[in-house]
């Protein structure tokens, strides 16, 4: 199915899909552009997974305070939801290489900036606090700009294969820098895992720049418009396209109630099942595992899933009674099997529905609309979060994650009702 999409602006022609044919054609190792930024988003995700545990650490070890901790959240969390629009229109305005080149190399600075305030002068938080909002906002054109580029770097053709490569070494980078921050800093301190973060985002840079020239989403006519009315723009091509209406509010829902399931898991295998380290440990490598597997299998079988619409209801709605049968449970071992079998059906219903966006999108549109849901995204899961840990401190995790997969069948039934444009798609 090809999603009609209504132009805001009518003079606007199709996006021409001229250009750089012959890396297209090609396999993707051998897109320069795509393995080049490939690259420095996997450096990126590595680097910002040492600067998460590093803050953390700096913060819960010099103040002792969870309601700092929470003001960090709380900063970061308000930075995206205010600034993400903005953001994602800034990367349909401006050369996108230019912006992601910007956004590495601030944030390189910003993060070097970090290290010394925090294990050097002794800064006082508020500064940390502007420092760690500054970092959040000079990233957010990152992720609309790298999902727009890529997309018209590969063509049409080769959208799923791509959509699974970037998820597979993102979850790649992820754990590899969870697992090698916590080595930095037991064994060189926080402001070397600080400093590792600031040298990451400066190899982003160069890969950015070693991907050389790609072609941008032409936007004739687009000089007419104001920043403001290309803004607004991109909040009307939502609320007009039915395809992309639905997966902004499914996309936001389904990770809002995922990351809550998994931290209930995880609170329960801790209060409920007693894991030793080990076993907290399979279980937390079990969910990215999962998730990889799936990323695993778009990547294998490709276009040869028929109805890409229905299985992504046919995950979401397993997903319910799973994770219900996981409350249930008395052993981690016994949850071992059904954890991963979450983060598959996960990346099944989440990454489909990105394939999906990046193919019925135009390229022009894509940084408002990437931007628009990172901003609602970066708001929902931390809400219900909030919500549930309370729950879970007084009724227990299990009780809570229970009900939580009720509702969450109920959720993926009215879904699948309701967002037909997502459901039909072939």
């Amino acid at each position: 199915m090809e999603a009609s999409v209504p132009s805001v602006n009518p003079s606007l022609p199709p996006p021409n899909r001229g250009g750089a044919e012959q890396a297209r054609e090609a396999p993707l190792w051998r897109n320069r552009a795509f393995v080049g930024l490939l690259s420095g988003n996997t450096a990126s995700v590595f680097g910002d997974s040492f600067n998460g545990i590093a803050l953390s650490l700096w913060v819960l070890q010099t103040t002792g305070s969870a309601q700092r901790m929470a003001a960090v959240q709380i900063v970061t969390m308000a930075v995206g939801f205010l600034f993400g629009s903005f953001a994602g229109t800034l990367a349909d305005r401006v050369d996108r290489r230019k912006l992601m080149l910007i956004s590495d190399l601030s944030r390189c600075l910003i993060a070097a900036l970090l290290g010394v305030c925090l294990f050097a002068a002794s800064a006082p938080f508020p500064v940390v606090l502007l420092l760690v909002a500054s970092s959040m906002f000079a990233g957010l054109t990152m992720g609309p700009a790298f999902h727009a580029t890529t997309t018209r770097i590969v063509g049409q053709e080769r959208i799923q294969q791509a959509s699974s490569v970037i998820h597979l070494t993102d979850n790649l980078a992820r754990i590899s820098g969870l697992a090698l921050a916590g080595v930095i800093v037991a064994s060189f301190g926080g402001l070397a895992a600080i400093l590792t973060t600031s040298a990451t985002f400066l190899v982003s840079a160069v890969c950015t720049l070693l991907a050389g020239p790609f072609p941008s989403a032409p936007r004739e006519g687009a000089g007419k418009l104001s920043f403001l009315q290309d803004w607004s723009g991109g909040f009307a091509y939502i609320r007009r396209d039915p395809l992309v209406r639905s997966i902004v509010v499914l996309s936001p829902v389904l990770a809002a109630f995922f990351l809550t399931a998994i931290m209930l898991v995880q609170v329960m295998a801790i209060n409920s099942w007693r894991a030793n380290p080990v076993e907290f440990g399979l279980i937390e490598m079990c969910i990215p595992l999962g998730y990889m597997m799936g990323a695993g299998l778009l990547l294998a079988f490709g276009k040869r899933f028929a109805r890409r619409g229905r299985l992504v209801f046919f995950g979401l709605i397993l997903l319910g009674p799973m994770y219900f049968l996981i409350s249930r449970l008395e052993s981690p071992h016994v949850a071992l099997p059904f954890v991963l079998l979450g983060g598959l059906l996960f990346s099944f219903c989440s990454m489909m529905v990105q394939i999906i966006l990046k193919s019925e999108v135009k390229n022009e549109w894509q940084g408002r609309i990437y931007g628009t849901l990172g901003a609602i995204t970066s708001v929902a899961p931390t809400l219900v979060l909030a919500a549930a840990s309370l729950l879970a401190d007084r009724w227990g995790a299990s009780a809570v994650l229970g009900t939580l997969s009720a509702i969450l069948l109920a959720v993926a039934v009215a879904a699948a009702c309701l967002l037909k444009p997502i459901r039909t798609y072939k």
